[in-house]
């Protein structure tokens, strides 16, 4: 909760103090993520490319409970910061049933700075994320059907809206 806070103090003092063209690809993966995880994506456009500020939104069944980020690499105009994503089971709401997932924010230098690169972005993160459930759902899964066979078709929902987001993000690359 703390850290929390101190990111949204640290937002607050960037939108009143500074453009994004000073600030690092780290800082710009800072506030992309904490902007998409309070779901402020007014917020999360000043921090992505001008070509995916159209389709800025993640996937309505992802919830980030946090995350954690490497250092950037940086390679002329692009660069990747590797990110570490906590995101909320599908399955369960309990914390031990958490979801980690490792992959890259992706950025581009543009004339108004570093950008997140939403598509490769997206891409990365879905199939990551794809991989990690699918891992996990042999294990899990028959378990939790035991336990409530209710809900088959939020799964199905869930399998279908993730493999409409990888195919957009395929197709405009």
């Amino acid at each position: 909760m703390r850290i929390k806070i101190i990111s949204l103090l640290f937002i607050a003092l960037f939108f009143t103090n500074c453009s994004t063209k000073k600030l690092s690809p780290s800082n710009v993966t800072d506030y992309f993520w904490v902007a998409q995880q309070e779901s402020k994506l007014e917020d999360a456009k000043k921090f992505v490319r001008d070509d995916d500020k159209q389709n800025v939104a993640l996937q309505k069944f992802i919830t980030i409970k946090y995350f954690t980020f490497s250092d950037a690499i940086v390679d002329g105009d692009t660069a990747t910061v590797p990110t570490r994503m906590y995101l909320e089971s599908i399955l369960s709401k309990k914390e031990k049933d958490q979801v980690m997932v490792n992959f890259n924010t992706a950025l581009e230098k543009t004339e108004d700075g570093w950008k997140v690169n939403l598509v490769e972005t997206k891409k990365n993160l879905y199939i990551e994320t794809a991989k990690m459930f699918y891992s996990g759902f042999g294990v899990g899964l028959f378990n939790k059907m035991q336990e409530s066979l209710g809900d088959l078709q939020g799964l199905q929902d869930i399998f279908k809206e993730m493999v409409e987001g990888m195919k957009k993000s395929l197709e405009k690359k």
